[in-house]
């Protein structure tokens, strides 16, 4: 869940605020981006985070990031510069982030005075020109700003006429383009002295850092809490732990059956464990959303401990109910605890210094982190033996868990959500009838997972992103033309990949293309003397790539033969019939 921080770094920042001169609108604002950083830090620094500083040019000070001391640093250095240009940075913000796709949760925190702007760059003049042009290309970034969660901290006071016309300017922006996001903003004080009232603000501004911190603490409650839910695994009443999600699974739109209004799904407060799956069976199903799973952990604050060994507390014993429907698997945990402790108290009798130590170690209290949780049991047996966990997030809805290990070799507890249904991996069947190997009659074997004789993603892919990746791959095939007859089985290997993949995407206008370079490269190596057998096969591959034969993908193209390359010098206008494949 990527976070845009976006400082206005405007001249209208610097007044000081009403009622406070010891602070201006930006030293607030620092203060509330160390703040938010401090949030962020106390939830385990989850969120990769960028520092745009923005007026009529917006500069990306701070890349992305979860080293929070570089934006600490880096706001130190601001210096202000002429006025706010809001749209620019909504912009720039969009192409930052392009790079993170439309799965992810994107944040953009703006901490600003309101500045209506001026000028052509005014927000009232873009909604001006924007009336009526909404499905012209030039306003075509507002559709992927709308994906994103804008929230902005509006630095001012309800007595300033700039600032209560900047608000409201900023709402009817979010209402006009369909964008998702919220103002939040400090209350009016209500009790004004009358000594004050005349020049238009309170005796004690209700902007202050107090507010200020307040302000952040209701953005982060709203954008930044975990999802909380409760993982079961099994009927053992043991193996149910809370469970913390991030980023928070967002709502799905599933659209009717026949046309009617669409649903909106949210998952169960409760996933159950179905079973357990290999990886391998699994493999790279279209998902959702794809999310960490970490353990709920109350931290509790530090207590003072004294030094007597009476102060030490004993584990308390399981208070058992006879009504509760569990209590014979209480009462026989409550039995081999009371069989492991009897050592322990036996020490603790005897006085004797080498085992006080014994007693210490075992009597004192766990903490919230020494304690059984059932998130970090399965994250260990998962990533043992390379396994998934299929679990129930609602009615018909899948997903799986998993142990993944990111660049930096850290394991990671994950949640693959997959779209609503029971037939969303197609080479596992309908999840509902999944069963285990036990059933299987003696002889009968599994039909599925489905077997592939040969899978597509095992092979090299070929990825023309970017142009120069399709231009660099047409020039590694001319290099090996130039090579030929050295090069002849290089040549023809790197012909048919680019031609099966031209098939694949269906650019069938590349294979013309080539046949021409090929031609145009045979007419060059014949005036430079080049050997005929080169050219010869350069004839041929360019023949091959406009037949429409070959425009089957499982189709080659192979070289020709060397007797039929003997035979063409000494013709004087060789057949297409003479080849030989």
């Amino acid at each position: 869940m990527p976070t845009i921080i976006a400082l206005d770094t405007s001249l209208s920042m610097l007044r000081p605020v009403p009622g406070r001169n010891d602070h201006t609108y930006q030293s607030l604002a620092l203060k509330g981006i160390q703040h938010l950083l401090d949030n962020l830090t106390a939830s385990g620094k989850l969120e990769h985070v960028a520092l745009v500083l923005y007026t009529t040019v917006c500069e990306l000070k701070v890349d992305f990031t979860r080293d929070y001391d570089q934006i600490r640093q880096a706001i130190k250095k601001i210096e202000p510069l002429d006025k706010a240009c809001l749209l620019t940075m909504l912009k720039t913000s969009v192409s930052l982030m392009a790079t993170w796709g439309t799965q992810n949760l994107l944040q953009l925190v703006v901490f600003t005075d309101c500045g209506p702007g001026f000028g052509s760059t005014s927000i009232a003049g873009f909604l001006d020109a924007y009336a009526g042009k909404e499905a012209e290309p030039e306003y075509a970034w507002l559709k992927a700003l709308a994906t994103y969660n804008l929230n902005f901290i509006c630095l001012g006071v309800h007595s300033d006429l700039y600032f209560t016309r900047g608000v409201a300017l900023h709402q009817q922006l979010l209402d006009a383009a369909g964008l998702k996001g919220q103002l939040f903003m400090t209350k009016p004080v209500k009790n004004m002295e009358t000594g004050d009232a005349n020049t238009g603000c309170s005796h004690k501004s209700e902007l202050g850092r107090t507010a200020l911190f307040e302000l952040i603490e209701r953005m982060c409650e709203c954008s930044y809490k975990l999802t909380e839910v409760t993982l079961k695994c099994g009927h053992y009443f043991r193996l149910e732990s809370p469970v913390l999600l991030w980023p928070p699974p967002m709502p799905y739109e599933q659209s009717a059956p026949y046309g009617g209004d669409p649903t909106i799904r949210h998952i169960d407060q409760r996933i159950d464990v179905c079973g357990f799956l290999a990886l391998s069976d699994i493999g790279s199903p279209a998902t959702l959303s794809r999310h960490w799973v970490l353990p709920k952990v109350e931290r509790e604050k530090p207590t003072r401990r004294s030094g007597g060994l009476a102060s030490v507390a004993k584990p308390p014993k399981l208070a058992l109910d006879v009504s509760n429907p569990h209590y014979e698997l209480e009462k026989l945990e409550q039995d081999i605890r009371d069989f492991y402790m009897k050592d322990t108290k036996e020490a603790e009798e005897s006085g004797d210094d080498a085992d006080v130590s014994v007693v210490l170690k075992h009597s004192q209290p766990q903490t919230e982190q020494q304690k059984d949780n059932l998130c970090v049991l399965l994250h260990g047996a998962l990533k043992q033996e390379n396994m998934a966990a299929l679990v129930l997030l609602g009615e018909k809805w899948y997903g799986f868990m998993y142990s993944y290990t990111d660049l930096k070799k850290r394991s990671n507890f994950m949640l693959n959500i997959l779209p609503p249904g029971s037939h969303v991996i197609p080479w596992l069947g309908d999840l509902e009838l999944l069963g285990f190997p036990s059933d299987l009659a003696p002889g009968e074997t599994a039909s599925f997972p489905v077997r592939a004789e040969r899978r597509s993603y095992s092979q090299s892919s070929v990825v023309w992103i970017r142009q120069a990746s399709l231009q660099s791959d047409v020039q590694k095939v001319l290099r090996h033309a130039k090579k030929m007859p050295d090069k002849t089985q290089h040549f023809y290997k790197e012909l048919n990949r680019i031609r099966r993949a031209a098939l694949a995407l269906g650019f069938v206008e590349l294979l013309e293309a080539l046949a021409l370079l090929l031609e145009k490269e045979t007419t060059q190596l014949t005036l430079n003397g080049v050997s005929t057998e080169c050219t010869l096969q350069l004839q041929h591959a360019a023949t091959e790539l406009r037949k429409t034969s070959n425009r089957d993908i499982k189709s080659t193209i192979v070289p020709l033969q060397k007797a039929t390359a003997a035979d063409a010098t000494t013709a004087p206008a060789p057949a297409q019939g003479g080849y030989l494949y």
